[in-house]
């Protein structure tokens, strides 16, 4: 009887980030286990390499080389892979069916579609629901979430792709031509420097997404950190072998998840924790 309470409450940890950070939205109970991961403990991460200092940031219109990173700015630990989107594109890989229905972590969801890398997604709701608008490869799915959860959005199409502010969803033509489009928040550097009012409590592992505005990308996992002190160490910041000018948030906490295959360079690193847990969708890197 003891043991089966402690796996209880085990199983009722909240795997994303806490919603007291987000006061627009509303309090949500704790999403339970998916049945499809009861009781399998995933994969110890591999052992992080040594902090560098990190490359030098490249001109603009330079190629950004696919690579993993792993450095510290302000106090924050970072594991990024860059690349850039006239090479590689992030694609959404969706669950329809709940967190866990297909893939257990980033590195199952990339191999689905030969992807380089991986990370976790959007927030979505206890009930396994996207808590946002996505499309995937054309299909839409969930709805505009008007909260700071849902401050920006992701968008590629054939041509490139772009962070923007949920208010200029549908408007903007990088919108009206997406193919893959995951709805996120909030958001943490814009135009180089910190976004304000974000939350200097709640210190826990963090994802995210980081671009120069115009072809340099990184996707990124952070340890343990607040959103107030994630945005200070990207605003402005060239962790990846470019200047971060817009970066925003993914789901964080337990969902966490950056996976770097072989095909990276200094990739074939995991950085989840072993409490993680399957979450409602990815985001793939795959050639373009």
């Amino acid at each position: 009887m003891r043991r089966s309470a402690l796996m209880l409450c085990a199983c009722a940890l909240p795997s994303c980030t806490a919603l007291s950070e987000f006061p627009e939205l509303p309090d949500a109970p704790a999403r339970p286990s998916p049945a499809s991961g009861a009781g399998i403990a995933p994969p110890k991460p591999d052992a992080a390499p040594l902090l560098t200092p990190g490359p030098s940031p490249l001109p603009p219109q330079a190629k950004l080389p696919l690579a993993h990173h792993y450095t510290s700015r302000g106090g924050v630990t970072l594991a990024l892979v860059s690349f850039d989107d006239r090479d590689h594109q992030l694609r959404v890989a969706d669950q329809p069916n709940g967190p866990g229905s297909r893939w257990q972590n980033a590195q199952a969801a990339a191999a689905t579609y030969h992807g380089l890398a991986a990370i976790n997604g959007g927030f979505f709701t206890p009930a396994g629901k996207p808590l946002g608008l996505l499309i995937e490869t054309g299909t839409q799915r969930g709805s505009v979430n008007r909260s700071s959860l849902g401050a920006a959005m992701f968008v590629s199409s054939s041509t490139g792709s772009a962070i923007i502010r949920r208010q200029h969803y549908p408007s903007s033509s990088a919108a009206a031509h997406a193919s893959n489009l995951l709805q996120t928040g909030p958001m943490l550097a814009e135009k180089g420097r910190p976004v304000p009012g974000l939350s200097n409590t709640n210190s826990r592992p963090r994802s995210f997404i980081a671009w120069d505005g115009n072809h340099h990308w990184a996707i990124g996992y952070a340890e343990p950190c607040t959103l107030d002190a994630l945005s200070r160490a990207l605003a402005g910041t060239s962790p990846a072998g470019f200047k971060i000018s817009t970066a925003v948030n993914l789901d964080g906490g337990r969902s966490s998840d950056l996976w770097a295959g072989p095909h990276v360079d200094r990739g074939n690193k995991s950085h989840r924790s072993f409490l993680n847990k399957p979450v409602r969708n990815y985001l793939v890197l795959i050639p373009r």
